[in-house]
């Protein structure tokens, strides 16, 4: 089971935010650029302000995770992000081709095997049936369900389900890779909490098996959760958003080397006390 932590620190400028880490220093273009987003749902008294001043740029081939306590906002910028909704206020750029979401139930057509499940973004985009399915056992590889792909959903693990919806989500983003000249082959994949229903041991694995994933495809990656521990494993940058209406609190940049597990549990501890202010003075 991959368990390659890195060594975490607190960023001390813009400077490091921005240049420092793997991504953000090799890749000059961005995914991903908010200005000023905000959304709100309804009007007049019953007027509900989720998002407010957002600003936010991710790179290409960067691995964010937004943070924040229930019903701040977080899925509501995917959605932003995905395109499914627009915002009322402020600016939503996203350079990906086709984004692609990954939610929490896996959500793969039960009749279909985990192959065609994999294909079926290939197959809505036009591409031919040989094609399709070499990609999707491509894919079906890369997330190491190899000889599942005449298997149904049903037949399969939770863990495996959502490994299969990772590889459909990888295809929809990516199309048929480096030979398909209409695609994004960086992709955006959007994930709101997807190991959030598994068990711990299997969330474990799967967020190794994301890791690796990542790595392997210079995906980029705005992943929403809630638990501080999965954010600071994952994560190159973690973005604090605060209780509705939801806006940036504070950013955290991970460098890309080192193993230091003392800074580690003190950047868990850093963002978890500032977690808990942001829930204590929405409370109060």
């Amino acid at each position: 089971m991959p368990a390659d932590l890195t060594e975490l620190t607190e960023p001390t400028d813009l400077a490091e935010i921005t240049g420092a880490h793997g991504a953000r220093g090799t890749h000059g273009t961005a995914a991903v650029q908010l200005h000023g987003v905000g959304k709100t749902f309804g009007h007049g008294p019953a007027a509900v302000n989720a998002l407010k001043g957002i600003d936010l740029t991710v790179a290409d081939g960067e691995f964010v995770c937004l943070l924040g306590a229930s019903g701040c906002g977080k899925s509501t910028l995917l959605n932003l992000l995905a395109g499914l909704d627009d915002a009322t206020a402020g600016t939503v750029s996203v350079g990906a081709a086709r984004p692609s979401f990954m939610f929490q139930e896996a959500a793969l057509m039960p009749w279909l095997t985990a192959q065609r499940n994999v294909e079926l973004p290939l197959r809505l985009a036009g591409h031919g049936r040989a094609a399709r399915a070499r990609r999707a056992e491509e894919l079906l590889s890369l997330v190491r369900l190899e000889g599942v792909g005449a298997k149904r959903p049903h037949e399969l693990s939770g863990g495996m389900r959502q490994r299969v919806s990772l590889a459909r989500a990888l295809a929809a983003a990516t199309g048929l890779g480096a030979g398909d000249p209409g695609s994004d082959t960086t992709g955006l994949l959007l994930m709101d909490e997807p190991f959030a229903a598994l068990d711990a041991i299997t969330r474990d694995v799967l967020q190794g098996e994301l890791l690796r994933v990542w790595r392997a495809t210079g995906t980029t990656i705005v992943f929403v959760t809630h638990d501080v521990r999965e954010a600071v494993r994952l994560a190159e940058r973690v973005v604090l958003l605060s209780s509705r209406p939801g806006t940036v609190v504070r950013e955290w940049e991970i460098p890309a080397d080192g193993h230091g597990a003392e800074q580690q549990a003190q950047l868990h501890d850093d963002i978890t006390g500032r977690l808990r202010q942001v829930i204590t003075s929405h409370a109060a």
